[in-house]
């Protein structure tokens, strides 16, 4: 699970605090009747929103806002690979130099506020990963090669609104839930829906 850092940014640092972390839970905890304290797999996130397991790899990708409306700055959202016990510096640093700590492996300098996200399995975009965006009201797809994104496409731009999680289907197209009634948007007939995204077999 992730957990965001409550608009208290030092907490993201603070190993006392679960904010600003991925955490863990075995299926024993999860399940258990008494009160357990999560496992700290990475800190120093600001806003983790989905993530996915890389088939193959068992590597974790996971989607995170910037520091949009922190010390004025805007955009600086990510795409990060999860190493166990990383440290992804917020809100100590951010944006295109943030040595020490770990970078993204996907920075976007124009905010667009990614979401919910999967790696497809199936057809001929196995192995890419998908996210939703909120702001930027569209799906990106990134192609990796060797730990690597190679390509970034954009999809569905504007045509549906803020787009808040998306998963991919049993037949390998994709399902994708607008967001348009949070208050944030302007709702448009029929919101908000779950979409369906036939993609190449």
């Amino acid at each position: 699970m992730s957990t965001g850092d409550a608009g208290q940014a030092p907490l993201a640092q603070d190993p006392r605090s679960l904010n600003g972390k991925l955490l863990a839970l075995s299926p024993a905890q999860y399940r258990g009747s008494r009160p357990v304290r999560p496992a700290v797999v990475s800190l120093g996130h600001r806003n983790a929103q989905g993530f996915d397991w890389q088939p193959g790899t068992g590597r974790i990708l996971a989607t995170e806002h910037g520091p949009t409306g922190f010390d004025g700055e805007q955009g600086w959202d990510e795409v990060n690979a999860i190493v166990p016990a990383g440290n992804y510096g917020w809100p100590l640093v951010y944006g295109p130099d943030q040595r020490p700590f770990l970078a993204p492996m996907r920075l976007y300098r124009e905010p667009i506020a990614p979401s919910g996200a999967t790696f497809l399995t199936q057809g001929a975009w196995r192995g890419d990963f998908i996210f939703a965006c909120l702001r930027g009201a569209q799906l990106r797809r990134l192609t990796l090669r060797d730990g690597r994104v190679v390509a970034d496409q954009p999809m569905l731009v504007a045509r549906y609104g803020r787009l808040r999680t998306v998963v991919e289907a049993p037949d390998g197209g994709l399902f994708v839930l607008t967001s348009n009634r949070d208050g944030r948007a302007t709702p448009r007939t029929g919101d908000d829906r779950i979409l369906r995204v036939d993609i190449p077999r």
